[in-house]
């Protein structure tokens, strides 16, 4: 509990939902004598793009403490200056939320949801000082049974009463996601932990179910990292939609988008659907996060300024190694089996195999170029870049199965993870871009060097299927069933002729999004944004683009009819047998991959 009255106070008040408004005071004892400055984060941790939060500060003004106004100077575009004063120090500023995202500051007439980074401006010079927060209840009588979730520090013996919260420091206070409003809370433990299902945004799901699923997932996440949890409370904070995706990890909390309809409903019994699939793998991304990412961080990222940029080569590590975990824990959790869990490598390896920007850029220069390239992506990228994320999973795959046949089964990835807790996170300590190489060498005894040099630094080919088939998985590639396929099961009715291009339905024709390099569609001179309408006088539709593909031989001339911004064109098309660029992984050899997954 607090002990000391901190210097610095904030207040925030719901000033409209229909304006989306939070206003927000500021109360400063000891201002800088000279003029204090007051600035605002340019991105929030986790995500690494640039988002200049301050732009929603709507106004901002400063009075002394005989609340005489003081003038404000804007410095740039997140910072001011407030000219000299005693303490203490009055500000008041208005912020506009309505970004209805996971790093965002939301308001509607069901919730209020933010991150500090959007509403808490730091005190320069002040950073470390201890804060108080009032989270003020709203005034509006038809939002009197509101309530609050978050894991800020407080005295109150409800948790989720509007009130006064404190946090240590200012990097404490923005790692804290905020909601208000209506939701429901599903309480769970798990080992020493509480945990609470938050869902916020209507739904008809079976809560239960998931909170039983979840508290096995974390289980099992608390003991693969052994020792002392860092956490004694979480939240995994969920805003439901129609149609969203998208989590952040915070340091004893994460905030989660989703689709309701994608949750299971009290009809579905315990039949696990793609889309549920999907949500736990999520919830257990971000959880593996409280000790991966949130403790154990890259030197690059420790204690970092939030007001620019930050580069690291190491995002591979955090990300890549967290998306290879995320779905093995659902089979380790007996959620999903061998099969299925191979279903979601086979579909990872596919997006990989379709990514022509693999031979353009490493691992390594994508978690560099995180902030320009893969989280501003447009419809080339595909051709251009590769992602950490995904890359990232598959290298954590080879380096798991090559650890395992090195020591005979001795050592795993597991020992890697395990090692960069116990000697970085769990002693506060940051990672330089060798610690994997570091931990393997040093104590697991085995020389991958230079297969690491060769997958962070270049951008040749993983030897993951020549892995796999020693661990007695049988790989099968074959040519797409159709545009939204995205891999995992052995096709039945694939495209014979290559297209090259997604597409997306139109009234008529179909609309193309992306242009796959060095593929027919390409050659044939396709681009982005085109609308094809006919195959050599033929039209095509969503529906009809394999039949119609597929009437052509390899080597023909085709002629296919397009509107390019409203002007007809006509392009020569030449036939190529489509690519075997689908994976699908069964098992062949039942008691090798019990060496690597455990028996079914």
């Amino acid at each position: 509990m607090q002990t000391t009255e901190p210097l610095i106070h904030y207040q925030v008040k719901l000033t409209s939902t229909t304006g989306h408004l939070l206003n927000v005071s500021l109360t400063i004892e000891q201002p800088h004598l000279q003029g204090q400055v007051l600035s605002l984060p340019a991105w929030i941790p986790g995500s690494y793009m640039v988002r200049d939060f301050a732009k929603n500060i709507i106004w901002i003004n400063a009075q002394d403490k005989n609340l005489q106004e003081l003038k404000v100077k804007k410095l740039d575009k997140q910072s001011w200056q407030v000219a000299p004063c005693e303490g203490p120090l009055h500000i008041e500023y208005q912020i506009y939320a309505f970004d209805l995202s996971v790093r965002g500051a939301y308001i509607n007439d069901e919730m209020a949801f933010f991150n500090g980074t959007n509403v808490f401006l730091a005190v320069e010079g002040q950073t470390q000082t201890a804060v108080k927060v009032l989270l003020e209840k709203p005034e509006d009588t038809h939002l009197s049974h509101w309530t609050v979730a978050t894991t800020l520090n407080t005295a109150s013996s409800n948790i989720h009463n509007f009130g006064e919260y404190w946090a240590s420091n200012y990097d404490e206070l923005i790692d804290h996601p905020v909601l208000f409003g209506e939701f429901d809370t599903i309480p769970f433990t798990a080992q020493d932990v509480e945990f609470e299902l938050v869902l916020a945004g209507g739904h008809q799901a079976d809560t239960q179910r998931i909170a039983s699923d979840l508290a096995k997932i974390c289980n099992y996440h608390l003991s693969f990292f052994n020792g002392p949890s860092p956490i004694r409370r979480y939240l995994f904070i969920t805003l439901l939609t129609d149609n969203a995706f998208g989590g952040l990890e915070h340091i004893s909390s994460t905030a989660l988008m989703y689709s309701r309809k994608d949750l299971p409903n009290l009809m579905e019994s315990d039949k696990m659907t793609d889309g549920y699939q999907v949500f736990l793998s999520l919830c257990s991304h971000e959880f593996f996060h409280t000790w991966h990412v949130k403790r154990t961080k890259p030197e690059e990222l420790f204690n970092v300024k939030l007001n620019s940029e930050k580069y690291t080569e190491q995002l591979w590590i955090y990300e890549g190694f967290t998306s290879y975990y995320d779905d093995l824990s659902l089979l380790k959790t007996g959620h999903i089996s061998q099969q299925a869990y191979l279903k979601v490598v086979a579909q990872n390896l596919t997006r990989l195999l379709r990514n022509k920007g693999r031979f353009k850029q490493s691992i390594t220069d994508s978690s560099f170029d995180a902030w320009t390239k893969f989280y501003k992506q447009d419809e080339g990228s595909i051709n251009h870049i590769v992602s950490y994320y995904n890359k990232g999973a598959i290298l954590a795959l080879c380096l798991d199965l090559m650890i395992r046949k090195e020591s005979k089964n001795q050592y795993s990835l597991d020992d890697v993870m395990q090692g960069l807790w116990t000697q970085y996170g769990q002693l506060n300590i940051p990672t330089k871009i060798d610690c994997v190489q570091q931990i393997i060498e040093k104590d697991l005894g085995l020389e991958l060097s230079k297969f690491l040099d060769m997958a962070l630094y270049s951008t040749k080919e993983l030897p993951t299927f020549k892995l796999l088939a020693e661990y007695g998985i049988e790989v099968s590639l074959f040519a797409r069933n159709g545009l939204q396929d995205k891999g995992g099961d052995l096709g039945s009715s694939p495209f014979l002729i290559e297209f090259g291009a997604m597409a997306k339905p139109r009234d008529i024709g179909i609309e193309l999004t992306q242009v796959i390099e060095d593929t027919a569609a390409y050659n044939s001179g396709l681009q982005v944004g085109d609308i094809l309408i006919a195959i050599d006088n033929w039209q095509v539709s969503a529906d009809n683009l394999k039949t119609q593909l597929n009437h052509l031989s390899v080597g023909q001339k085709a002629t296919l009819s397009v509107l390019r911004d409203k002007n007809f064109k006509q392009l020569d098309f030449i036939a190529n047998a489509a690519a075997k660029d689908t994976v699908a992984l069964t098992i062949s050899n039942a008691s090798l991959v019990a060496a690597w997954l455990g028996d079914s």
